[in-house]
């Protein structure tokens, strides 16, 4: 059965179904009653996520670094050791608290699991991208450092 949602958003996105002339949010049918959207809407979302990625680059570089090196720096800590408390901690905040959020206000189950399948991924990506951008040079590991990574997580 279709679930036909006639509203703002619907019609903002341009979604409708084929052969009908009412916006669609959510649709169950067979292949024949998919949801579409036109060139111009995907375009216009990736435009937004390209310029959503390129403000949140300049923000953490222009204000979230900076501010981390003066606390790193006011409580004297090293810069490993900043950057993976701190780094991370200013990181996952959002996520936290959506979780938080989700949890204790809205009784939902996103919770533990969200942000533990979110580090697995951030970890992997991280490393993978370390190995990606020194596939030309040598990487120095410092021992200490791997082995509390390693034992961390």
């Amino acid at each position: 059965q279709v679930v036909a949602a006639e509203g703002p958003l619907g019609t903002w996105l341009g979604c409708t179904r084929r052969g009908s002339k009412a916006p669609t949010m959510v649709d169950y049918g067979d292949d024949e009653e998919r949801t579409t959207a036109s060139a111009g809407v995907w375009i216009g979302l990736s435009v937004l996520a390209a310029l959503s990625f390129y403000a949140q680059a300049l923000v953490t570089e222009e204000r979230f670094v900076p501010s981390l090196n003066v606390i790193a720096t006011h409580l004297n800590m090293p810069s490993d050791v900043a950057g993976a408390t701190l780094m991370a901690a200013g990181a996952s905040a959002p996520e936290l608290l959506a979780s938080f959020l989700s949890l204790f206000v809205t009784k939902s189950a996103l919770g533990l699991g969200t942000i533990v399948g979110s580090e697995i991924f951030n970890q992997l990506v991280i490393c993978a991208g370390s190995i990606q951008s020194a596939r030309n040079s040598r990487l120095k590991l410092d021992k200490v450092i791997i082995i509390r990574e390693v034992a961390f997580y």
